[in-house]
């Protein structure tokens, strides 16, 4: 299987509290930019056991996991969604404080792949994240044009009702979009 392309990622802060027996709820879902770059890290509480001068048991299993994403451009609108931050509505200035409330959310972005010459579609779905404002550069424009991306770190969690990252594999691009649609669609009632 080839990966060549990654595209729609989409981000949608919890509606309510997490509950215990579902995945979470969410509120209105927004798209991040156009998805440059996404990167897992999963990190893993491990433990070994030794009897009769062997291993007899060892045991991995998820603690928590980053995804780091780049991506093309990121809005106001959008960066007080993610971090929590203050968009004044009159002065259109967003305000970031060390006391913001970044809100946990759901996460989600397709890859464009290739298996056996057919393209296909896989979908990513992480149903409990926070985001982390990445570093920020400028560069002066020289002899050549650099572009610059919008990185953000979310922190990915296990949610109470377990499975911290759902995949599904689709045939056309439409399908895995409406897919990351339907996971990240904002709870109409209660909730």
């Amino acid at each position: 299987m080839a990966n060549f392309g990654a595209k729609y990622p989409v981000f949608a802060p919890f509606k309510g509290a997490e509950p215990t027996d579902t995945l979470p709820k969410y509120d209105t879902k927004t798209v991040l930019g156009k998805l440059v770059s996404a990167n897992l890290t999963v990190n893993l509480s491990s433990g070994e056991q030794y009897a009769d001068d062997e291993m007899c048991e060892q045991i991995s299993e998820f603690a928590s996991g980053t995804l780091a994403m780049e991506t093309n451009d990121m809005t106001d609108e959008v960066a007080a969604i993610v971090y929590g931050a203050t968009l004044d509505s009159e002065s259109h200035e967003l305000t970031y404080k060390g006391a913001d409330a970044i809100p946990m959310g759901g996460l989600a972005y397709y890859k464009v792949l290739q298996r056996n010459g057919t393209r296909m579609y896989k979908g990513y779905y992480y149903p409990k994240v926070k985001a982390a404002l990445g570093n920020d550069s400028a560069q002066t424009k020289g002899n050549s044009i650099t572009f610059g991306n919008t990185s953000t770190t979310f922190t990915i969690f296990e949610p109470n009702v377990g499975g911290w990252r759902i995949t599904k594999e689709f045939t056309t691009e439409s399908e895995a979009k409406t897919w990351i649609d339907t996971k990240l669609a904002a709870t109409t009632t209660g909730g």
